[in-house]
C-alpha cells in the first residue's frame, strides 16, 4: 500500500477514535442531565457540553474537521515525508498532576501528527518485537502489565527469601540522551529504515534531550533505550520485570543483585537518566512474614566518629554534637 493510502487509513482511524470518545462523553453528560431533571426538577443544573481547549488552537486538533479532510491531509503529509521536509507541529503541552504532588508535562500532538507517530510505532514494533527482552512488558501487543504481575508472583513463590533491587528514574522520558539513543539505531540488530529514522528525528528535532511524552513513537524509543540494560541483566542471570522505566530485579543470590545494581548505575550514566533516590528502595530482602532477617537497611555507616555513605563522608551526628558542646565551653572559658 502506498504511503498516502496508509496515512489516509491511520488518520481516519485516529479521528474516528477521538470522535467515539467525544460521543461517549456527550452521552454520559446527557444521561446525567436527565437523571438530575427527574430528581431535582427546575432546580437541576443546566447541562453543559465542553470541548477540549486545544481544539480552538488549531483545527487539526478537532477530530470532526480532520475526518472531513483526512484525504487531503494525508496527501500533503505523504509528499512531505517523501521529500524529507515533514516536521510535526509543536504540540500542546498539558500539565497533569502526579500522585506525589508534582506535575507531569504531556505533549498532545495534532491528530495527523499523532497518527503518523502511531503508524511508525506499529511499523517499528512489528519488525523489532523479537529483539526485545521477554521481561520487558510495556508498550507491546504481546505483553502487558497483567503478564508482568503474574510472572513476578509465580517466580517469587519459588523462594522463601529473595533479594530485591527496587529503583526509580527521575523524568525518564524527558532525560534520555539523544546521542545514546541514536547509537542504538546502529547497534544491537534493530531494523530501522532511513524513512523511519527520519520520522524519529523529526519528533526529536525540537528537543536537545529526552523524548516527548504523549506520542506513540516515544514508547518504542523508551524500550530501545533500555535494550542493552535488559541484556546486561539477563546475562547476569537475575530475574527482572521492566515496565518502561519502572523496574524490579530479584534473585536468591545476593552477589548477583549487587552486580545488577552496578548495571543500573551504568545505564543511568550512559543514557543520561538519573536515579530517583527519594523513590528508589535500593536492595532489600523479601521473606515470608515471621521469618528472621539478618539484613537491616540503612543509608550510612558510622565508623570511628565518621558517617560514611556512598557519595560523601561527614562527622556523625553524635560526634558533631560533642564537638559543638566542647567548642561552646571553650568559647566561654576564653
Amino acid at each position: 500500500m502506498r504511503l498516502e493510502k496508509q496515512l489516509e487509513v491511520i488518520i481516519l482511524e485516529e479521528a474516528e477514535k477521538l470522535i467515539t470518545r467525544y460521543h461517549e462523553y456527550h452521552n454520559r453528560v446527557h444521561l446525567e442531565a436527565k437523571r438530575n431533571a427527574r430528581r431535582l426538577g427546575d432546580a437541576a443544573p443546566t447541562k453543559k457540553i465542553y470541548t477540549p481547549d486545544y481544539w480552538d488552537i488549531n483545527k487539526k486538533y478537532n477530530p470532526f474537521y480532520v475526518r472531513s479532510k483526512h484525504k487531503s491531509i494525508a496527501r500533503s503529509i505523504a509528499k512531505k515525508i517523501e521529500d524529507r521536509t515533514y516536521t510535526p507541529n509543536s504540540p500542546y503541552i498539558k500539565s497533569v498532576p502526579k500522585p506525589d504532588g508534582g506535575i507531569r508535562k504531556v505533549a498532545i500532538y495534532q491528530i495527523p501528527d499523532a497518527a503518523i507517530s502511531k503508524m511508525f510505532f506499529n511499523r517499528l514494533l512489528a519488525k523489532n518485537r523479537h529483539r526485545f527482552s521477554s521481561f520487558s512488558y510495556a508498550y507491546r501487543n504481546d505483553r502487558n502489565v497483567h503478564f508482568a504481575i503474574q510472572d513476578i508472583s509465580v517466580d517469587l513463590r519459588r523462594n522463601e527469601r529473595t533479594f530485591l533491587a527496587e529503583f526509580d528514574f527521575s523524568d525518564f522520558f524527558g532525560s534520555i540522551s539523544h546521542s545514546f539513543l541514536k547509537d542504538q539505531f546502529l547497534e544491537n540488530g534493530f531494523f530501522i529504515s532511513p524513512e523511519e529514522k527520519f520520522i524519529v528525528n523529526s519528533f526529536l528535532r525540537e528537543r536537545k534531550v529526552g523524548v516527548p511524552q504523549g506520542t506513540s513513537i516515544s514508547l518504542f524509543l523508551a524500550n530501545l533505550t533500555c535494550w542493552k540494560f535488559d541484556q546486561d541483566l539477563e546475562r547476569e542471570g537475575v530475574k527482572f520485570s521492566r515496565y518502561a522505566d519502572d523496574t524490579i530485579v530479584w534473585s536468591p543470590d545476593y552477589s548477583k543483585i549487587c552486580n545488577a545494581f552496578g548495571y543500573i548505575n551504568d545505564f543511568s550514566k550512559q543514557a543520561g537518566v538519573k536515579i530517583n533516590v527519594t523513590k528508589s528502595e535500593g536492595i532489600s530482602l523479601l521473606t515470608k512474614d515471621g521469618l528472621p532477617s539478618e539484613i537491616v537497611a540503612k543509608t550510612r555507616l558510622n565508623f570511628l566518629g565518621y558517617a560514611l555513605s556512598v557519595d560523601k563522608v561527614s562527622i556523625k551526628d553524635k560526634s558533631l554534637k560533642k564537638f559543638r558542646s566542647k567548642s561552646h565551653i571553650f568559647s566561654i572559658v576564653i
